[in-house]
């Protein structure tokens, strides 16, 4: 299934490099190394990559660096940053150039392999839906859907199509608004919904997927549904994204209390998703006990 899927990893460290090339080649993926930012660049101007892997701490040409050319001359390629500790203006420069997705160093295999099976899926799926016109000065668009058909609709895509029909957003304001819905509609998926503790949620790719399929057996998940609003206000420049699911809550109180008084962000599992709409969003609130999340973003014609 992999065959087809090229993978670039770069790193300074040679062993680490080798490393991570050898896991994802056993693991069915076409991998090259680089081992530092030019490096990179040289492969990448002679073949074609599904996605790059690269440390953000590079001599010579940073991580940060390699991820805004590839955004600039490879824009369709996937681009994960492995970091050992993500200060907040680092996290926020590289959402806006366009990270898919971050890992901890030292490197969790399961935890890689899964976030580069999402990325591969999620170039999979072609969504097409009606466009809007840009004429249009107030939009509310609500969606119900059942837990079991959660997985088979591809929100993220569908969004990324619509902004980039319908609104002239800039790249940043589309990266961080497309980051907080994706951390918003996983977490009310798989905490409110599935209920998923630490341990099934840090399982295996394989072991993930059986978990979830499993779990929406059971009569009282796949009875559950999640309610997604998008608002889009072009007289105030706002866009508003709420999800609600059907689930127990959480103390989200005591979360935003955590990170007010924190100076990086969390990467880890727990606690991610919050961190990152709180960074990135003009405004996160919560209704319904922590059912219900609600981010603003401001946003400003590119053009």
């Amino acid at each position: 299934m992999n065959d087809k899927i090229r993978i670039l990893v770069c790193d300074d460290s040679i062993s680490l490099v080798d490393g991570l090339v050898r896991i994802l080649q056993v693991s069915g993926y076409e991998v090259d190394p680089a081992y530092n930012g030019h490096d990179a660049l040289r492969k990448l101007s002679v073949k074609e990559y599904d996605l790059v892997l690269s440390d953000i701490e590079m001599p010579s040409m940073s991580g940060l660096e390699l991820l805004e050319y590839v955004r600039h001359n490879y824009d369709k390629i996937s681009f994960i940053l492995m970091t050992g500790y993500l200060e907040q203006d680092y996290f926020i420069k590289a959402i806006q150039l366009g990270a898919s997705d971050f890992i901890r160093k030292p490197i969790d295999t399961d935890h890689l392999l899964k976030s580069i099976q999402l990325q591969v899926n999620k170039k999979k799926e072609d969504v097409d839906f009606l466009s809007v016109s840009d004429k249009v000065s107030l939009l509310d668009l609500k969606f119900s859907l059942p837990s079991h058909m959660f997985r088979q609709v591809d929100f993220i895509q569908i969004f990324t199509k619509f902004f980039a029909q319908n609104l002239n957003l800039s790249k940043t304001v589309s990266n961080e608004l497309l980051l907080c819905m994706e951390e918003m509609l996983y977490n009310a998926f798989i905490h409110g919904t599935l209920r998923l503790n630490l341990q099934e949620r840090t399982l295996s790719y394989d072991e993930y997927k059986d978990v979830i399929y499993n779990k929406l057996k059971e009569k009282d998940i796949a009875a559950k549904k999640i309610h997604i609003r998008l608002s889009v206000n072009q007289t105030k420049h706002v866009i508003i994204f709420e999800v609600e699911d059907e689930g127990q809550g959480f103390d989200f109180k005591s979360w935003l209390n955590k990170l007010k008084t924190s100076d990086g962000i969390r990467l880890d599992e727990y606690g991610r998703g919050i961190s990152i709409l709180f960074h990135l969003s003009d405004k996160v609130s919560f209704g319904k006990g922590g059912r219900l999340i609600r981010v603003e973003k401001k946003f400003a014609n590119a053009g």
